[in-house]
């Protein structure tokens, strides 16, 4: 799949942004609903709920445009 930058006309081209936790690297993620932060353990998630994040980056400009595709 071919996109085209909304910005300027570049290519764009799919990728990931990487989230770097405890040591291991893991593909960003979506989560529907607001924040829901604890004092004690941090960010509130499901992850049942979660859906894999692709970003497409246009080679010309650098624009980032992220999407969460599939079904939680």
């Amino acid at each position: 799949m071919n996109k085209t930058c909304g910005k300027c006309g570049g290519t764009m081209a799919v990728g990931v942004i990487v989230d770097h936790s405890h040591g291991a690297s893991y593909p960003e993620r979506w989560q529907k609903g607001e924040a829901s932060v604890s004092k004690l353990w941090g960010l509130r998630v499901d992850k049942k709920a979660q859906l894999d994040v692709q970003t497409w980056r246009c080679s010309r400009c650098g624009f980032l445009e992220s999407y969460a595709p599939g079904v939680p």
